[in-house]
C-alpha cells in the first residue's frame, strides 16, 4: 500500500511541476509589435478565452489521468473521507427506522469529532519534518538569496564589473547550505510549534515573491539618492497591509485546517520553486550585455609618467554653480591649483554619466541624421582621440565603471572593446576575482532591498557603486577591477603614494564620485563614518586631488604635465521636461609650462568654451595635431561663440530623448539657453 501512495504522491509532485512549467510560459520575453487599437479589445478577449479553454483542458485532463492511475492501483478515491450516505426515507414508529436513526447520529457525530480533531494533525517523524522544512527553508531562502541577487545582476549586468555567470555558484552554493542549516533548525521544532514555524516561513516567502513581483514597479533607480518612503506613501501603506494579511492568513489557516495548510503549502513552495528555478537559468544563461573577460583593472591607477603626463580628473556632477559657492566660504579651496585656470564660462557635453564618459573618451557627439542605435554603434569607433594619445607615444590608463553606455546592452560591446586596443589597463581576464564573501554581504543587501516591504527598504539602500566596490577583491591591486570609491581611492593614494619609474609617457583617465551622491567624504578627502553633506564631499574631492598636484610636484613631474579636472557633466535631475535652469561641469586646466608659471596661482577666465574644447586640448598636450578637432581651451577667444549641449530626457527609469540646446552667451545665464529643435529618440537594447 505505501508502494501505491508513493506513486500517487510521485505523480502529484509530477502535475505540479507540469503545471509551474506551463506558467513560466505566461512570462516570456518582451516583444514589440504595433497592433490596431480598434481590434485590441477584442484580441484580448480572444486570448484570455483561448486561456481559459486551455487551462480546462488542461485540469481535466491531469483530473482523468488520476483517476485511472488510482484505478489502476486499486486506491479507493473516498478511502479517510466523509462521503454522504444514500438518502432513503426512514420511518421513526419502528424498530428498524430507530435503529437507522440511531446509526445516523452516530455516524453524524463520529464526523463532527473528525472535523475538530483536523486541527490536530497526525504527529510527523523527523525525516517527515525536515523534509517539509527543507522545501519551505528552499523556498524563503532561494526566493530572497538566490533568485533576487541573480535576477539584480541579471538585469543591471553592464553597470557591474561581474555578471551573472561570475556570482552563481557562489550564490546558489550559499542560498542551498542556508536552507539546509534553516531546514535542521526548524525540523528540530514539533507538534504545533513546528507548524507554525512553517507556516510563518511561508507566508515570508510568499510575501517576497509578491513584493518583488507586484509592488516594486514604483521602486526608484539606484543612482545614489536616499530612499525617501514620504514620496511613496501609498504603496508602502498597500505593501505592510498585504504582509500582514499573508502572514495572518497563513497562520490562521495553519490554525484552523492544519491538513489542508500543511498540503496546500508543501505544493505552493514546490510550485513557485520551480517557476523561479525557471527564472534563474535563463538569467544565467542568458547572453552577457557585454563581454564580462573584458576588465577594466587598477593596474597603473597610480603610476605617473617620468618624462611627459596628461592626467584627467572627472569628479561626477561637480558644478560651475558648486564651485562658486564653495570659493565664497573656502577662498583658498585651489591654493594648489598653481599653474591652473579656472575656466567658469564652460558648456559641458552630454548628461547623464552614461553618455558623458563616452564623450569625454572619444569627443564625438551626437548628430540627428542618425539613429540612435548608429549613433552608439559607432561612438567609439568613429573617434580618433585614443588613437591619437596612443600614436603619440602615451600609455593609456582608463579608470571608469562607465565606459560602456549603461543599460544600452548589446549595441554599446564595441565601446569597452575599442578602449581595450588602447588602454593598458583594460584587460582581457577571463573571470574576475571578487571577494566571496564581500560579493555575498552586498548581494544580499541588494536582494533584502529589492524583496522586503517598502517600510523596511531604506534599511537596505544601496548605490550601484556600492555593489562593485563590496565584490571586487583586493588581493592583486593591479588586478583589481576599478570600481568608484573615492574613499578607498583616497586612502591608497595617501598611503602608497604616486610612482614615476614605470613609463615614461603617461595619459590617466581617472573617475571619481566627486559631488555626486551618495555623500560620504569629509573635507580631508577621507571617508566620514557618519555621513557628509554636498559641500564638504565637493571640498574632500578637491582635496583628493590636491594630494595627486601634491605628489607629482614632490616626484617633479608637476610642471611639465598637463592636467585637467572636469566632470562628466554638471548638477543633472531626472525630468522628461525641459531644462529649469543651467548646468555647467567644472573645468580646470593646467597645460605644460615653466616652472615660474606653474607656481603662479590659478587664474581665472570667462572665455566661451568647455567640452568642445577638451579633446583639442588633449591631443595639443601629447604633441599631436588638434586642428582636426578644434581650438584648445587655451585658444578660444573673447567674444560671441554659439555652444550646445544635449540633455536627456527621462520617465526616471529610462531614458526618452536627447534633445540639443544651444547656449548663446554665458553658460550661467539661462535666459541665454534655448533648445535647437534637433532630437534623437532613445532606442533601448
Amino acid at each position: 500500500m505505501r508502494r501505491k501512495r508513493a506513486a500517487l504522491v510521485v505523480y502529484d509532485w509530477a502535475v505540479l511541476l507540469v503545471v509551474a512549467l506551463v506558467a513560466v510560459t505566461a512570462f516570456p520575453a518582451q516583444a514589440y509589435a504595433y497592433v490596431d487599437p480598434s481590434v485590441m479589445t477584442y484580441t484580448i478577449q480572444a486570448l484570455a478565452g483561448v486561456a481559459v479553454a486551455l487551462s480546462a483542458v488542461l485540469g481535466v485532463a491531469l483530473r482523468r489521468t488520476r483517476k485511472v492511475l488510482m484505478r489502476a492501483l486499486h486506491i479507493d478515491e473516498n478511502a479517510h473521507k466523509q462521503v454522504e450516505p444514500m438518502v432513503h426515507r426512514v420511518d421513526g414508529s419502528n424498530k428498524g427506522g430507530v435503529d437507522l436513526l440511531a446509526t445516523a447520529d452516530k455516524s453524524a457525530r463520529r464526523c463532527h469529532e473528525e472535523q475538530v480533531a483536523d486541527s490536530q494533525a497526525r504527529k510527523l517523524s523527523w525525516p517527515q519534518r525536515f523534509i517539509r522544512s527543507m522545501i519551505a527553508a528552499l523556498f524563503l531562502i532561494g526566493t530572497v538569496f538566490i533568485v533576487a541577487p541573480l535576477e539584480v545582476v541579471s538585469g543591471s549586468a553592464s553597470s557591474l564589473v561581474f555578471g551573472p555567470g561570475d556570482v552563481a555558484t557562489l550564490v546558489i552554493c550559499a542560498g542551498v547550505a542556508s536552507s539546509v542549516l534553516l531546514a535542521l533548525l526548524v525540523s528540530i521544532t514539533r507538534g504545533r510549534a513546528f507548524d507554525v514555524v512553517i507556516a510563518v516561513i511561508v507566508a515570508l516567502g510568499l510575501c517576497c515573491y509578491v513584493q518583488a513581483m507586484f509592488l516594486n514597479n514604483s521602486l526608484p533607480i539606484a543612482d545614489g539618492h536616499a530612499l525617501d518612503l514620504s514620496s511613496y506613501k501609498t504603496i508602502t501603506v498597500i505593501s505592510a497591509i498585504l504582509w500582514a494579511v499573508v502572514i495572518v492568513g497563513s497562520l490562521a489557516l495553519n490554525r484552523y485546517k492544519v491538513r489542508l495548510w500543511r498540503a496546500a503549502s508543501m505544493g505552493l513552495c514546490f510550485f513557485l520553486i520551480i517557476v523561479q528555478g525557471v527564472g534563474v537559468i535563463g538569467a544565467i544563461a542568458s547572453p552577457s550585455t557585454h563581454p564580462k573577460d573584458i576588465v577594466v583593472t587598477e593596474e597603473g591607477l597610480f603610476d605617473v609618467g617620468s618624462r611627459g603626463n596628461v592626467v584627467v580628473f572627472v569628479l561626477d556632477t561637480f558644478d560651475t554653480q558648486e564651485v562658486d559657492r564653495l570659493l565664497i566660504e573656502e577662498p583658498g579651496l585651489f591654493d594648489e591649483f598653481t599653474g591652473f585656470t579656472y575656466f567658469r564660462n564652460s558648456v559641458g557635453s552630454m548628461v547623464p554619466t552614461r553618455y558623458g564618459i563616452p564623450f569625454l573618451l572619444t569627443g564625438v557627439l551626437p548628430d540627428d541624421s542618425q539613429g540612435f542605435n548608429e549613433f552608439i554603434d559607432s561612438w567609439y569607433t568613429s573617434s580618433t582621440l585614443l588613437p591619437d594619445l596612443a600614436d603619440a607615444g602615451y600609455d593609456i590608463g582608463v579608470y571608469s565603471d562607465s565606459i560602456e553606455s549603461s543599460y544600452l546592452g548589446m549595441r554599446d560591446i564595441e565601446g569597452i572593446e575599442f578602449v581595450a586596443e588602447y588602454a593598458s589597463n583594460v584587460q582581457d581576464q577571463g573571470a574576475i576575482t571578487l571577494d566571496p564573501l564581500g560579493t555575498l554581504f552586498v548581494l544580499d543587501k541588494v536582494a533584502l532591498y529589492r524583496d522586503v516591504p517598502w517600510l523596511l527598504k531604506p534599511l537596505f539602500w544601496f548605490y550601484t557603486d556600492d555593489v562593485n566596490s563590496g565584490a571586487i577583491s583586493k588581493d592583486k591591486a593591479d588586478a583589481t577591477p576599478y570600481a568608484i570609491d573615492d574613499a578607498a581611492y583616497s586612502e591608497e593614494l595617501f598611503s602608497r603614494g604616486l610612482s614615476a619609474d614605470t613609463v615614461e609617457n603617461a595619459f590617466r583617465f581617472i573617475h571619481l564620485n566627486g559631488a555626486h551622491i551618495p555623500y560620504v567624504i569629509g573635507k580631508d578627502g577621507h571617508e566620514n563614518p557618519v555621513g557628509s553633506t554636498l559641500d564638504d564631499q565637493s571640498i574632500g574631492s578637491i582635496a583628493i586631488v590636491d594630494e595627486y598636484l601634491r605628489q607629482m610636484k614632490k616626484l617633479g613631474v608637476y610642471d611639465d604635465a598637463t592636467i585637467i579636472v572636469t566632470a562628466d557633466h554638471g548638477d543633472w535631475y531626472l525630468t522628461s521636461d525641459e531644462l529649469r535652469g543651467p548646468t555647467t561641469p567644472v573645468l580646470l586646466v593646467k597645460p605644460a609650462e615653466s616652472n615660474e608659471e606653474a607656481a603662479a596661482p590659478l587664474k581665472v577666465s570667462m572665455v566661451p568654451t568647455g567640452h568642445l574644447d577638451y579633446a583639442a586640448t588633449l591631443v595639443d598636450a601629447v604633441g599631436g595635431d588638434s586642428s582636426a578637432y578644434g581650438p584648445t581651451v587655451f585658444e578660444v577667444q573673447e567674444g560671441p561663440r554659439l555652444r550646445y549641449y544635449w540633455m536627456t530626457t527621462s520617465s526616471g527609469y529610462d531614458d526618452q530623448e536627447l534633445k540639443e540646446y544651444v547656449i548663446d552667451g554665458s553658460v550661467l545665464d539661462f535666459d541665454n539657453w534655448r533648445l535647437t529643435g534637433r532630437e534623437v529618440k532613445v532606442q533601448q537594447g
